[in-house]
């Protein structure tokens, strides 16, 4: 009986995308199955797939299923080391073959699962097998420790840089722009997601050729490879071979707030449709209150009852209070632009002495711990002296690039000041609006109100506390 096999082939590594490791294979594994009078049954390619990565092989999953299904009695591949480098899975395999019969053949000399001779011969090339790639993937680890050491760059183009001829990184200015665009839009407040909508309806790409989003927009900013400093495996590593776009501080504070567990940011993709959803909160169970759209009811008597927009409270053990979204937004937008009027300069200003300690503290904790990183490399500390001192100081200078980010001043609000304020508010989008009321620190609490009282708007049902004041 003519066994059916399957052919496996797979090469790791295909740079120039034209599959002729896979079609040499190929033709090698299809000779040795006519050699063996056997039939193909079935072709599997994986073509710049490794076996060593923990990632999918489709074609890989798909023959063992077929021989699981008893579809495949052989399999052919070029080599034992094409099929897996992994010892677990070449048990499966062996394990196959004294299930149900199934045969191995290589091109790199016969592999006769069903002795005890074969099975050795097949554990030992797999055992070899992942020996050199352990010892690649040693090698590779330490050519990349070498290259972040130098400063060099790895990897795909970031965008805003092009690649020199021989690899290197030069500026590309066009790009470059677009990176201290998303900077200053972003030091001054604006959502991710807006940028990412700008960017996306101006025709600018990614340096991969796609649309922005905002998880990738955000990875650009936060890489550091933008103030030109080289990182390994999240650590700092010294200069990089190249220009950066932005300087250091101005990253720092672009990390700083990005990263602040306290951040609120609408990443969806849409533009905030309601002034106080997620900033109101429910007298009654506390939680945050959601806007609703109007909607039309019909009656049993043909005659409609229209529902205005309303503030709710969503909590399904709740849904206790309900407001008239206009009335509510009419009032808080005329305590807002009080409060901007007589105070913005002071609340929305910045504080420029306390960034200039913040940016001097910021210096003296880096250098400390670089001088502790210089102790540790001339054996004059341990490495636990070195992880005691990185524990201590680290926690502040996250604390102090904080304390930078909420001190500089906002050049994008300052018409939300003085006499324009009116203006400035009525000009601006939603977003801006609950940006500024969350910079405030206002509270708000609606609280629920008596059966027959919700025809009248009772403005002191709308609490309105500020945070106290800082200590002198």
């Amino acid at each position: 009986m003519t066994l059916p096999a399957g052919i496996y082939v797979r090469i790791s590594r295909d740079s120039e995308g034209l599959g002729l490791g896979v079609e040499r294979q190929l033709a090698d594994c299809k000779r040795l199955v006519t050699q063996l009078g056997w039939a193909v049954a079935g072709i599997y390619e994986d073509n710049d797939v490794s076996a060593t990565r923990g990632k999918p092989r489709p074609a890989y999953e798909r023959m063992m299923r077929d021989v699981a299904n008893g579809v495949l009695k052989a399999v052919v591949v070029w080599d034992v080391d094409r099929l897996t480098r992994t010892p677990r899975e070449l048990e499966d395999v062996i394990d196959h073959a004294d299930r149900l019969g199934l045969k191995l053949a290589s091109v790199g000399g016969d592999i006769d699962l069903a002795t005890e001779q074969g099975r050795m011969m097949a554990r030992m090339k797999g055992t070899v097998a992942r020996y050199e790639v352990e010892q690649q993937r040693r090698r590779l680890k330490a050519k990349h420790r070498e290259l972040a050491a130098n400063g060099a760059h790895i990897g795909k183009r970031p965008f805003g840089w092009n690649f020199r001829p021989d690899r290197t990184l030069t500026l590309n200015p066009e790009e470059a722009a677009v990176v201290r665009e998303c900077v200053d839009r972003v030091l001054c407040g604006q959502g991710l997601w807006k940028i990412c909508n700008d960017l996306n309806r101006r025709g600018i790409a990614t340096s991969t050729g796609k649309p922005w989003h905002t998880v990738v927009l955000r990875q650009m900013l936060l890489r550091w490879r933008n103030c030109g400093v080289r990182t390994h495996l999240g650590k700092e590593m010294g200069p990089g071979q190249w220009e950066p776009i932005i300087d250091r501080s101005t990253h720092e504070r672009v990390v700083a707030l990005l990263t602040d567990p306290g951040r609120r940011s609408n990443n969806r993709g849409t533009e905030p449709k309601y002034l106080l959803t997620s900033i109101a909160y429910c007298g009654v169970c506390g939680g945050p209150l959601v806007g609703t759209n109007e909607y039309t009811y019909v009656l049993k008597s043909g005659r409609k009852r229209v529902y205005p927009h309303t503030y709710t409270c969503a909590h399904a053990g709740c849904m206790k209070v309900r407001r008239r979204m206009a009335d509510v937004d009419e009032l808080i937008t005329s305590v807002t632009l009080g409060v901007l009027k007589r105070d913005g300069v002071r609340l929305l200003g910045g504080d420029p002495a306390a960034a200039k300690h913040a940016r001097e503290r910021i210096a003296a904790l880096e250098t400390k711990l670089a001088l502790a990183a210089d102790q540790f490399a001339d054996d004059t500390i341990t490495g636990d002296q070195l992880r005691r001192v990185s524990e201590r100081l680290k926690p502040q200078l996250t604390d102090e690039r904080a304390r930078l980010a909420t001190a500089q001043p906002n050049p994008e609000l300052a018409d939300f000041t003085g006499e324009t304020v009116d203006a400035a508010w009525h000009a601006s989008d939603i977003e801006t609006r609950k940006r500024i009321i969350r910079l405030l620190g206002m509270r708000i609490t609606i609280k629920p109100i008596g059966s027959g009282n919700g025809r009248t708007f009772d403005p002191g049902s709308i609490q309105i506390e500020w945070p106290p004041p800082a200590p002198a």
